[in-house]
């Protein structure tokens, strides 16, 4: 590897393999989903780096511009996610709702319930008064 390009490693989601390849530095990031789509045809996707950093592929950044200013092995991870589509939150709103109903629930009338003997919990109580 010469030190005008990096090695690039996309880890994807099962079944696609992680990818390996490299490109020069000089690289837009922009450019990223161009040379991933021919391999991997998702129309949607989403890149991040390896500490979960979304990449902003509209932004006029390179590949070098990535690189921590330590880094000096001259390679990026990156970590390939679909795209999943979504609404407005409601299975969360719908856990809360259910989360109250409940905690509102302190008190249960468990008489009709039986025990292990198949006796009514009810008739155990009258019989204990």
């Amino acid at each position: 590897m010469t030190s005008s390009s990096i090695s690039v490693l996309v880890s994807t989601f099962h079944p696609f393999p992680t990818l390996s390849f490299s490109l020069p530095k000089t690289t837009p990031t922009s450019k990223l989903p161009s040379i991933l789509n021919p391999v991997l045809a998702l129309p949607d996707q989403s890149l991040s780096t390896s500490n979960g950093k979304s990449i902003d592929i509209n932004t006029k950044g390179t590949l070098s511009s990535l690189l921590s200013q330590d880094a000096q092995a001259g390679f990026l991870l990156f970590r390939l996610v679909p795209k999943v589509l979504g609404g407005k939150g409601g299975f969360g709103s719908q856990l809360r709702a259910a989360g109250g109903r409940m905690s509102s629930q302190k008190t249960q009338n468990n008489d009709s319930c039986r025990d292990l003997s198949g006796r009514r919990l009810s008739t155990i109580k009258e019989a204990q008064k």
